[in-house]
């Protein structure tokens, strides 16, 4: 049997407890929902929350320093577990139509080349009618810039607190229809990336004389 392949599921809020919106983050019911569907499509998800990972504010990201040794252990982990990696998918809020500074936090810490040429997928999502789509630009952008090929299929949860029943499960079927469209389109471009790198790998730009 083949392996299963990895996927990273990053959600973007570090927002707790009681707020005039609810209990917690939306993000964490949206990721739920999309982790049960990617596993139901046979992918291995693994969940990069910035609130259960001690990120400081960035002062240097692993690369760019002369001896990363004084990292943490679990940020060398977390880098290795980014290059195994098959694809990505980003669960993202948007604040103040702008994203989240605990999502670009927690990539800006790893290099770029610990992302590269695997697929991503953006869902996003908001309290209001928007569903996330005034993000949905910057965050290509950025996913772009770190080497990741988004997918043509994006999702975006409107209304996000109209969408979950009081036990936290995705009750709108357009909502989930596209949230399983978007996981199909992610593990086929995984399937055809990785393959077609064991037939020609990745060109390697050559070194600076």
């Amino acid at each position: 049997m083949a392996a299963k392949l990895k996927t990273i599921l990053f959600l973007s809020s570090c927002r707790k407890g009681a707020s005039f919106t609810g209990e917690g983050s939306w993000g964490d019911r949206v990721g739920k929902a999309m982790k049960e569907i990617l596993e139901e499509e046979g992918l291995e998800v693994s969940l990069w929350d910035p609130k259960d990972s001690p990120y400081t504010i960035l002062e240097q990201p692993l690369h760019l320093v002369p001896d990363a040794s004084g990292f943490p252990q679990w940020m060398h982990d977390k880098k290795k577990e980014l290059e195994e990696a098959d694809s990505f998918i980003i669960c993202s809020a948007e604040y103040n139509s702008a994203l989240p500074p605990a999502l670009t936090n927690m990539l800006d810490h790893y290099p770029p080349a610990a992302y590269k040429d695997r697929p991503v997928a953006l869902l996003t999502y908001s309290m209001g009618p928007f569903g996330g789509c005034r993000i949905q630009i910057n965050l290509k952008a950025h996913v772009t810039e770190l080497g990741m090929v988004p997918v043509p299929a994006s999702c975006t949860v409107m209304s996000v607190g109209s969408m979950f029943d009081e036990e936290g499960n995705l009750t709108d079927d357009r909502v989930k229809a596209n949230m399983v469209k978007q996981a199909k389109e992610l593990k086929w471009y995984a399937e055809a990336l990785k393959s077609y790198k064991q037939i020609r790998p990745v060109p390697v730009p050559p070194k600076k004389q």
